[in-house]
């Protein structure tokens, strides 16, 4: 066994909308590709939560993958990998097609 692998995180039995499935995607891909490794994230993910709770996230699970997105923002933003006007870009992006789907699940 990889010693990566001892901290990769498993899927979610269900995720509450796609852009939650999408960020789980990237964060195993990325992880798996080695721009982080398995205990930076872990240490990163747990520190977002802590700081979250600490200014009132009532801990309810339905923040969980905010949560997910915050910490990857974190890790490529101080990797130098991404910049906030890209970040920002891209979860919007995600936003929209969110928004494109529910149409479609409407019709």
């Amino acid at each position: 066994m990889q010693p990566s692998a001892i901290c990769r995180p498993e899927p979610a039995k269900h995720f509450n909308a796609p852009w939650e499935a999408q960020v789980f995607s990237l964060v195993v891909q990325l992880g798996d590709r080695g721009f982080f490794t398995w205990t930076e994230w872990a240490d990163t993910l747990g520190a977002v939560i802590k700081e979250a709770q600490a200014a009132g996230d009532p801990d309810l699970g339905d923040t969980y993958y905010e949560h997910w997105m915050k910490a990857l923002e974190r890790i490529l933003g101080a990797r130098g990998l991404a910049d906030a006007a890209t970040l920002e870009a891209l979860a919007e992006e995600i936003e929209h097609e969110a928004d494109h789907r529910r149409e479609l699940q409407l019709k």
